[in-house]
């Protein structure tokens, strides 16, 4: 539990010290670029990890194409959002679940707002698909989002699987936005966190994240089905996840 202990106080006194930053980014938005709006949530989730000692191993950075893609990764620990944030190399926003938890915390939600993250409405198809524009939208004008297309963690939806079902409609904002989608895929992180609530057990390890190959399928087939796309994006996941 001491490690629970160290890495909630240094969210809650980063955070709050991370204030004046805030504030300078957000009245000022245009002036500063968006590696520069990143910065802080990268450091801050690398120091987070670094504290309690959960090192990550990063494998086919040099496979991320410059232009801005839709990043797709597995989801196995509720520490997944850290390990994503401070491993991906250029600015990115995360689609999140649209529950009070995350959009009215404070502080942390002006940061993620900020990063242009989306939250989406899984129960209102309509609101979902909203969202699903809003983030198409982001990464046309120039920021790459992240996606946990499982929609849940793993162990939660499916105990014995090395990655649960997608919900394919998370990938159409990669046809909207016409963009690569590049898989993620963090291995080993299910031993980092015990337990499925904001209070949990964080265990020190290490974790292993790795870019595949980028997928290009459905611009060059705009016709391609995204639970087919889905299907053979989770088999190349699985595929990974099994040579570890």
């Amino acid at each position: 539990m001491f490690n629970y202990i160290k890495f909630a106080i240094f969210q809650i006194l980063g955070f709050i010290l991370s204030i004046p930053e805030l504030v300078k980014l957000k009245y000022n938005e245009t002036k500063y670029s968006s590696i520069e709006k990143f910065r802080f949530v990268k450091s801050h989730a690398k120091k987070s990890l670094d504290l309690v000692k959960i090192k990550i191993k990063i494998i086919g950075k040099e496979k991320i194409p410059k232009e801005e893609v839709l990043f797709v990764s597995n989801h196995a620990s509720m520490l997944d959002s850290y390990i994503l944030v401070s491993s991906i190399a250029k600015p990115v926003g995360v689609i999140i679940a649209d529950v009070p938890t995350w959009r009215h915390i404070p502080i942390v939600s002006h940061w993620l707002n900020l990063m242009k993250c989306v939250f989406i409405n899984r129960e209102n198809n309509r609101e979902g698909m909203k969202s699903i524009i809003q983030a198409a939208e982001n990464i046309k004008m120039g920021q790459s989002m992240a996606v946990f297309p499982e929609g849940d963690l793993t162990w939660v939806k499916d105990p014995d699987a090395l990655i649960s079902d997608f919900k394919p409609g998370a990938l159409k904002i990669a046809y909207k936005a016409k963009c690569p989608i590049v898989p993620i895929v963090i291995k080993n992180s299910r031993s980092t966190y015990e337990g499925y609530e904001p209070v949990g057990r964080i265990k020190s390890g290490n974790v292993e994240v790795e870019y595949l190959d980028p997928i290009y399928d459905h611009i060059d087939n705009p016709k391609i089905k995204t639970v087919e796309l889905a299907d053979r994006i989770k088999s190349k996941m699985i595929d990974a996840m099994k040579m570890n």
